[in-house]
């Protein structure tokens, strides 16, 4: 949280304490911010770095370009979890609107249901682990969802809400609003002894959700695809004014995923704005209602598409 003596400054390359020891899975990580977030902690010693990819020769660019920030002896490329349910990416920005084979709209799939799935398997392994963490990344986009008109109102309660084409703008909001619900829904969670969590003060995974700022990444390319020349137009207008995902970007993620701070100041499902700052997200998110018809949507879905969850 930032103060008055240290400001609202998080640095990467000297703030992030030694990782000995400490084991890190990271998905998205072939490029952008993903890539940023498991560039800088290779740079400081962890036991083992899983990056998760479904599609082999960007995982091994990318562990080429890891070269750059430490041993990639200790890099390890993992599929996702559950290839039933993997969609069509592993992740997605600002993308046309399109159905997956599990009949889910992709935006959504790949960026919510899918890490929801993920971290729910990982979750006793990680209630196992003192200190862990689970760092997801939302965005300040997570604020519009619903201005577009009462088509693109978000109430996560079915199915077919989910597959409307409410345009890729909300499409891609929606999930950054989804991750925001789920930790805090985890929280109660937590606080309430449920999932396997006793209630205690202390109790790992510290979870929480984070804002990247402006960031130059692949969605830009990803509008033009999604809008064509309005969004050619759009991107070449704001892309000056977005900073480098490596240097910058991947700066309040990597706050929450390692700083020793998260657990001093006792951050649990908050939302954290660059670099390291608390904030207060939208009223949407903070409904506990919205927040509870998301996780049984997500459970509803998951149950549907993969049968029997191992949680």
């Amino acid at each position: 949280m930032a103060s008055l003596i240290t400001g609202n400054s998080f640095n990467p390359d000297k703030d992030i304490p030694d990782l000995s020891g400490k084991v890190y899975v990271v998905t998205g990580a072939s490029a952008g911010i993903g890539f940023g977030i498991a560039a800088h902690i290779l740079q400081h010693n962890p036991q083992k770095l899983y990056i998760l990819s479904n599609k082999e020769h960007h995982a091994d660019e990318a562990i080429e370009e890891l070269k750059e920030w430490g041993d990639v002896s200790k890099v390890e490329r993992k599929r996702m979890q559950s290839p039933e349910f993997q969609g069509d990416r592993q992740r997605i920005g600002v993308g046309p609107y399109n159905i997956t084979k599990d009949g889910v709209d992709s935006h959504m799939q790949v960026n919510f249901f899918s890490q929801f799935h993920l971290a729910m398997i990982l979750l006793p392994i990680l209630q196992k682990t003192p200190h862990s963490r689970l760092a997801l990344q939302s965005s300040e986009l997570h604020r519009p969802i619903g201005s577009a008109g009462k088509d693109s109102h978000v109430e996560f309660r079915d199915l077919d809400e989910i597959n409307r084409d409410i345009g890729p703008t909300n499409l891609y909001n929606r999930t950054k609003l989804a991750q925001i619900p789920f930790v805090r829904a985890l929280k109660r969670q937590k606080d309430a002894k449920q999932l396997g969590f006793k209630g205690l003060a202390d109790e790992a995974p510290w979870t929480n959700a984070a804002h990247p700022g402006a960031v130059s990444t692949d969605q830009p390319e990803q509008a033009v695809d999604a809008y064509g020349i309005m969004g050619k137009a759009g991107v070449t207008l704001t892309r000056p004014f977005m900073s480098d995902p490596v240097k910058t970007g991947c700066r309040s993620i990597l706050f929450a995923a390692t700083s020793p701070d998260v657990e001093t100041e006792g951050l649990w499902g908050e939302y954290i704005i660059p670099d390291h700052k608390v904030s207060d997200p939208s009223s949407q998110a903070k409904d506990e209602e919205l927040q509870e018809r998301l996780w049984s949507l997500t459970e509803s879905v998951l149950k549907e598409k993969l049968g029997s969850l191992p949680y």
